[in-house]
């Protein structure tokens, strides 16, 4: 990983992506760029007492980047800059493709109270072509395990890859999780086909199986779990006290054409700890 992109806002969500983004650079030797997509229409923050200001212009969203940086990570933090006058999503998707990582806040200023992921967060993390990691207030436990799903889709191998590398560079415990549930039953008329229960969870375990004997995790402490829940659950559940849970973008079980699947949808809406949508 060579380079990590990061967007502000200059909310609570976005100083604390900032610091994590950070730490990720630090701890892989990147190169780390803080985007700021500012307009016309769009100038406020929650320390101003106007929504519009005339006097807002280009000089001004680089003067509030650049105090955002000071004060999220030190006046001789050594990061580039770059100011876009563009809609957020779109200026971080196209800042993202150059990068190995995007790290954006889960919600930033013009989130609505009560939502757990804002609009532009998971509008990125839906159509980025790179890594995406959504970072919420909760300070995040630097060093804690790593946790994967996987469900033998070509995505969440990549994401299992992508997982073990960083465990390995944390030198963290990686956790590697399958999670299996039955499948939904015909209700009566209908003629119900008893599942071979035997043989889905024969299924299960050598998908957990093969991700484990995967040469990306030679070197890596992984700990295989095979649960018996939805994998969202049993995902959220295991990222309680992690550093950092991963997950494809699409499994098994994605409708064509949806760019980004349930389950990682509802980890970024409820994950406890950061999370990276490969």
């Amino acid at each position: 990983m060579t380079r990590i992109v990061v967007g502000t806002d200059g909310s609570a969500h976005a100083t604390t992506a900032m610091r994590w983004a950070a730490d990720e650079a630090e701890l892989h030797g990147s190169t780390l760029e803080v985007v700021l997509a500012w307009s016309f229409l769009d100038q406020h923050h929650p320390d101003h007492a106007d929504r519009f200001d005339n006097d807002y212009n280009e000089a001004g969203a680089r003067a509030a980047l650049a105090a955002w940086v000071t004060e999220a990570l030190g006046a001789d933090a050594v990061v580039e800059q770059r100011v876009v006058c563009d809609l957020p999503a779109r200026a971080l998707l196209e800042a993202s493709d150059a990068a190995d990582l995007l790290v954006l806040g889960a919600r930033g200023t013009g989130g609505f109270e009560g939502l757990l992921l804002g609009s532009v967060s998971e509008r990125v993390a839906q159509l980025a072509t790179r890594p995406v990691a959504v970072v919420r207030t909760s300070a995040p436990v630097r060093g804690g395990r790593v946790v994967v799903g996987i469900d033998g889709s070509a995505r969440s191998l990549t994401a299992l890859r992508w997982a073990a590398a960083e465990a390995r560079i944390r030198d963290a415990d990686l956790d590697v999780v399958h999670a299996w549930r039955l499948p939904m039953m015909a209700a009566p008329p209908a003629v119900a086909v008893l599942p071979d229960y035997s043989a889905l969870e024969d299924t299960g375990r050598a998908v957990l199986d093969a991700a484990l004997s995967d040469p990306a995790l030679a070197d890596v402490r992984a700990r295989p779990h095979f649960v018996h829940d939805s994998p969202a659950r049993a995902l959220i559940e295991r990222a309680a006290g992690a550093g950092l849970v991963v997950a494809g973008t699409r499994g098994l079980g994605r409708v064509s054409g949806t760019l980004l699947g349930s389950v990682s949808r509802q980890l970024l809406h409820h994950a406890p700890c950061p999370v990276v949508v490969i």
